[in-house]
């Protein structure tokens, strides 16, 4: 069983991003950066929706 230290205060693990096996950290940063912008477009467009209505 693994357990996570909640209150890291060193952000050790700050620059880390979850890979899958083959992908390259460019990769991985792209698609993370990818979905990122697609939620804050979503909640940008749901803001306008709420707005207007």
């Amino acid at each position: 069983m693994r357990t996570h230290d909640l209150e890291n205060h060193d952000n050790l693990y700050a620059d880390e991003v979850a890979m899958q096996l083959g992908e390259t950290r460019a990769d991985a940063l792209n698609h993370a950066l990818l979905a990122s912008g697609a939620i804050l477009l979503l909640v940008a467009a749901l803001g306008v929706v709420l707005i207007i209505s």
